[in-house]
């Protein structure tokens, strides 16, 4: 499943050498959040790791899956409503069909999420 024009919408994006950086908007309407938790909706990690893996797969230009996650700190919560999200894509290393970068989310002026994402490039 992907979740990009669904779960969460990319309003910016800035890129330099060293990295790419989104600013995205959450869809609070999002049938996951009605799960998750009814009255106090927060933004599930699972969900988190596939949106870091699909904006990796944006900033190199190449359909990514998950091969390992290493180092995966979940700082706090991410609510859906009134928050812009920002997510640093950085380190990024493409060996060849291997992609290695860090993604650090950050809600406001808080950091959500950090974790180091190690993928290939699929056939598709």
């Amino acid at each position: 499943m992907t979740f990009r024009n669904n779960l969460y919408f990319i309003d910016s994006v800035s890129r330099t050498e060293a990295d790419v950086t989104y600013r995205l908007h959450l869809n609070a309407d999002h049938i996951i959040y009605a799960a998750h938790f009814p009255g106090e909706p927060i933004t599930p990690g699972v969900c988190l790791l596939q949106m870091g893996v699909e904006l990796l797969s944006d900033a190199v230009g190449s359909e990514l899956e998950i091969d390992t996650v290493k180092n995966v700190k979940f700082l706090s919560v991410l609510h859906p409503e009134g928050q812009t999200v920002e997510v640093r894509v950085h380190h990024m290393n493409v060996d060849g069909n291997a992609v290695k970068a860090q993604t650090d989310f950050t809600a406001g002026e808080v950091p959500v999420a950090k974790m180091s994402l190690l993928c290939r490039k699929t056939a598709k």
